[in-house]
């Protein structure tokens, strides 16, 4: 059963869309402009990045937060070409605001715009190898783990999920109660939406699902990293969920820094040497040290081999 909430926002957008006309196509070159930007087959300037995709977002998607419990388990991994065990808690959870000026344009931050890149995991193993992966963990690199726990509900918007339910795909961590959620969404979209306006709801859940899945190149950044600000303006939302680059299906989070100030709990790190990369985030990797936390500060223990 549909919260009344988001019927009614659909019923308003349906009023709005349906009479507008070829909606589809209209989203359609707009996909188009960006997809030639990224190419780089354009050019664009920032504010015309942003118009767009505020205005397709805005318009053809529909956003609906997720909360990430109170215990959701997150991984960050920072990843030194040298034998480096960092003591200090706020420089493995993210680039601290008063170095912002060091943090350089990602997925899903703008330059000197530091956000908290995490994976979420389930099991020791997985999750760590995910972490590898995000961090872009190379053979003989040393990668300190930090790991963090959810105080209180984590509201992300997971970019993209309707292309998923499109494909009858279920990212393999989300319960089946919540992808039927969605389901039910694109459902009511589809009764209330003209052929055309439900059509353009698809190709935007589907652009961006493949922006954030493309391995970088050209100006890709330069269009992922304006959706942060776009999905994350509410104060009620903490950041984006969607899925990882290199292990398709796992969950990875951006999130804002106040969130993690606010939300996280950094319990535990790890320190592991990359002795071989497999590919398609599987390693062969030794965890040497252990570390605990106190307050901000993080004493390490190397491990009994």
């Amino acid at each position: 059963m549909l919260a009344q909430n988001v019927k009614k926002l659909i019923d308003d957008k349906a009023m709005d869309l349906n009479s507008q006309g070829d909606l589809a196509d209209y989203v359609s070159k707009k996909i188009t402009i960006l997809n030639d930007y990224i190419e780089g087959k354009r050019e664009l300037s920032e504010p015309n990045v942003d118009d767009i995709l505020s205005e397709i977002v805005g318009f053809f998607t529909t956003s609906l937060d997720i909360p990430l419990e109170e215990g959701t388990k997150f991984l960050r991994a920072r990843t030194y070409k040298v034998n480096h065990l960092e003591v200090n808690v706020p420089k493995l959870s993210y680039i601290p605001l008063d170095l912002s000026e060091l943090a350089t344009l990602g997925r899903l931050n703008k330059e000197k715009e530091p956000v908290y890149y995490g994976c979420i995991y389930f099991e020791e193993k997985g999750g760590v190898n995910v972490a590898f992966s995000e961090s872009n963990a190379e053979v003989s690199d040393n990668v300190n783990i930090l790991r963090s726990t959810a105080k209180c509900d984590v509201n992300v918007n997971y970019v993209g999920i309707y292309d998923y339910v499109h494909r009858q795909c279920k990212p393999r961590f989300m319960p089946q109660s919540m992808f039927e959620y969605f389901e039910a969404v694109s459902k009511y979209q589809e009764e209330k939406f003209s052929e055309s306006v439900f059509l353009a709801h698809l190709l935007c859940d589907a652009f961006l699902s493949d922006i954030l899945r493309r391995k970088k190149s050209g100006n890709l950044y330069r269009v992922t990293s304006i959706l942060f600000s776009i999905y994350t303006e509410s104060s009620d939302i903490d950041g984006i969920m969607y899925t990882s680059v290199k292990s398709e299906g796992d969950p990875v989070v951006a999130l804002k820094t106040e969130s993690v100030n606010s939300k996280l709990v950094h319990k535990s790190c790890d320190n592991y040497r990359i002795i071989n990369d497999y590919g398609y985030a599987k390693y062969h990797a030794i965890h040497t040290h252990y570390g605990s936390i106190s307050g901000n500060s993080v004493s390490w223990l190397k491990k009994n081999t």
